[in-house]
């Protein structure tokens, strides 16, 4: 269908492909900076939030946005060159359930969906295969039947991934011999091999090529159990839906491989809109190369990152860690913030369904468990984590029998009561 309408998808990832392994060419760089430029002067036109900003003659001089500001200025982001054209929209509720939305035109869209293929491919995935897409499913983005039936595509809910929801699903996948990837929530991923580490199951014979996993970190325990039980190497996507694929790992390593042909990113510092050195974490801000009705230029995704130089796969700078969102970082008790990522380490205590970490000041921590009646493992697991949060913390232990979804179909891993108390005191001040 691609080849009939002019080709556009496999244009783009053709152009995809050669600025992603071809990125040290002065082809590819003088590609990226046609992109950019190109970007700027129509933002410049045609948007009416920039139109009284002065001195926009570097990507550096734009100001950095985020959703809060998006939201506020909506119709001032819109291009004027669209207004007449067809648009999609976007949406999100978010990790905060905070909705937010955005529009795409054509162009924007055909070249995420190159995104898509081309890092899908890097992963095993090939045109054509099933895929078991299992994310939330609502009326914004779920398939009718001949869409899902064209394009191969099993939709799982995420909210149904209860014991017997989980082993249906294996049968499921079991029986159908043709090969096929596998597409999800990190947290959905991992409740599905806790699931199948207690019945001690065998290996999934299900002809599987790919497992992705988007919106959450894959641990390295979930990893292994993703490679046992599926056969392949469990991958880390980060993506988000007003821009797209960001950043992916590929097969044999761990680092995060930029998608320098549709993006420019940056990091910078928590609370200064300059860059951090590389190695030191910091904001991950987007600039989006294709969307041209509804431009995003330095655009605060809310999450945290390393970045790193010198990528083995094309020695472009690369993610060495994506940390999440801001507001999920954690403090110790010497008031150090951490990265949320150390509660992964609850993940090598077997019988522990599913969890939730609370900070609620600045030394007392709260683990909400969903647990396996014949877990065990209350003191080792206190003991432990006082090692990474201080010995001082005072840590509690709440059993609960579920983690409930948020809005988007995610679940909250980590909540820290004290940022978000700092955050509404901000906004009453401003």
């Amino acid at each position: 269908m691609d080849l009939l309408k002019g080709a556009s998808i496999k244009k783009h990832y053709d152009d995809i492909e050669f600025i992603m392994e071809k990125y040290n060419s002065p082809q590819a760089a003088y590609r990226r900076k046609e992109l950019l430029e190109a970007l700027m002067v129509h933002v410049k036109k045609t948007v009416p939030y920039y139109k009284n900003i002065t001195n926009l003659n570097e990507l550096k001089n734009f100001p950095v946005v985020n959703k809060n500001i998006i939201r506020d200025y909506f119709e001032e982001f819109k291009s004027d060159a669209y207004h007449d054209e067809k648009l999609y929209s976007r949406y999100t509720s978010g990790s905060t359930g905070t909705p937010f939305r955005i529009y795409y035109n054509r162009n924007k869209k055909n070249r995420n969906t190159a995104d898509t293929l081309y890092f899908a491919n890097r992963s095993g995935y090939k045109v054509g295969q099933k895929l078991v897409y299992i994310r939330h499913w609502d009326q914004y983005n779920s398939k009718d039947t001949l869409s899902s039936f064209l394009q191969n595509i099993l939709m799982h809910p995420v909210s149904k991934l209860s014991d017997s929801d989980i082993q249906g699903l294996m049968d499921k996948i079991a029986e159908d011999p043709s090969p096929k990837s596998i597409l999800g929530y990190a947290s959905a991923l991992t409740t599905i091999c806790n699931y199948l580490e207690s019945k001690k199951s065998p290996p999934i014979n299900a002809n599987v090529k790919s497992v992705i996993a988007m919106s959450e970190y894959l641990s390295a325990k979930s990893k292994e159990q993703i490679k046992y039980y599926f056969g392949v190497e469990g991958l880390s996507r980060y993506s988000n839906v007003e821009n797209g694929i960001l950043a992916q790992q590929f097969p044999g390593g761990t680092n995060f491989h930029i998608n320098w042909a549709s993006y420019f990113i940056e990091i910078l510092k928590p609370d200064e809109d300059v860059p951090v050195t590389p190695g030191k974490p910091g904001r991950i801000v987007v600039t989006d190369f294709y969307n041209y009705s509804m431009p995003l230029i330095r655009y605060d995704t809310g999450d945290i990152g390393c970045m790193a130089i010198e990528d083995s796969f094309n020695g472009a700078p690369y993610l060495e860690r994506v940390e999440g969102r801001k507001m999920d970082m954690i403090y110790n008790t010497k008031g150090e913030l951490i990265t949320s990522y150390v509660t992964y380490h609850l993940l090598k205590y077997p019988k522990i369904k599913q969890f939730q970490f609370i900070q609620e000041n600045s030394n007392t921590y709260l683990f909400k468990l969903n647990v396996y009646d014949d877990f065990d493992m209350e003191t080792e697991m206190i003991d432990e984590f006082k090692t990474h949060l201080g010995e001082s913390a005072i840590i509690k232990v709440k059993y609960v029998n579920d983690i409930p979804l948020l809005l988007s179909g995610k679940r909250k891993l980590v909540i820290n009561k004290m940022l978000e108390k700092q955050k509404g005191e901000h906004a009453i001040d401003k």
